[in-house]
């Protein structure tokens, strides 16, 4: 099994390997019972990060009814998790459209062979690499703010668990699970948002593409004295024409 994603925009290959490596983007070879045992690992991998949670979280808002300081602080943090549940689940529905998404701008920016035609790419590759690392950045001095935020005896989350979490090694063991969860879900969140802004990057970088196949039309084409093609330039023309249509719509569609 191919554990990186391969892909022209770098951004797109973490993101992607991320999202693979915790079962939300099978590689294209998986079929049959590989691919089912794939699904069930991404299933399990969704309860260990979000899926206790949540649970946890909505017994502990009827738990602490009517405490509106309480409540207010554990619907934050279950409304924050419900909407990356909300994205994995979308992720998981459309594959097949962000897949070929995905794909469909990869063939196009791997096409680009001229020299100012890969100077676009570059650019747009650099432009969400940047994004990423900010992302990045910003999301990993969050979490650990969150992580060491915890009084001693406390979690850093405030959640419902069928045992007494103040009891070593319980606390401990729920503590060390809560943070893992916690920077594994965050730059798992960091991902998802990557696949969106690069997919929008590289629709972006297409449609410049297409700016610089329009302005390059006539590259090769010498005219005549009356400043008109002959019926074979015509015929390449109409073909480049029929090319930047196809590519425009292609760049719309996406």
């Amino acid at each position: 099994m191919k554990i990186f994603v391969d892909n022209s925009n770098a951004s797109l290959r973490v993101a992607l390997t991320a999202l693979r490596l915790v079962g939300f983007w099978a590689p294209e070879d998986l079929k049959g019972r590989n691919k089912t045992i794939y699904n069930a690992y991404g299933a399990l991998s969704f309860m260990l990060l979000l899926g206790t949670y949540l649970i946890a979280q909505w017994v502990d808002l009827f738990v602490i009814w009517g405490n509106i300081p309480l409540m207010t602080a554990t619907a934050f943090l279950l409304f924050t998790n419900l909407a990356q549940a909300a994205k994995f689940i979308n992720i998981a529905i459309r594959e097949k459209k962000i897949r070929a998404l995905v794909d469909s701008a990869d063939a196009v920016l791997r096409s680009a062979k001229m020299g100012e035609a890969r100077a676009i790419v570059k650019s747009c590759d650099q432009e969400t690499r940047r994004q990423l690392v900010a992302f990045f950045t910003l999301t990993l001095v969050t979490i650990t703010g969150f992580a060491t935020s915890a009084e001693r005896g406390n979690l850093p989350l405030r959640a419902w668990y069928p045992y007494d979490t103040t009891k070593s090694p319980a606390y401990e063991l729920t503590y060390a699970h809560q943070v893992y969860a916690l920077f594994v879900a965050a730059f798992l969140n960091v991902a998802k948002d990557t696949l969106v802004t690069s997919l929008l990057a590289q629709c972006h970088c297409r449609l410049k593409l297409l700016g610089l196949s329009l302005r390059t039309l006539c590259r090769d084409l010498t005219v005549n004295g009356m400043s008109l093609l002959t019926p074979e330039q015509e015929v390449v023309l109409k073909a480049r024409i029929r090319s930047c249509v196809h590519h425009h719509q292609t760049a719309l569609e996406a």
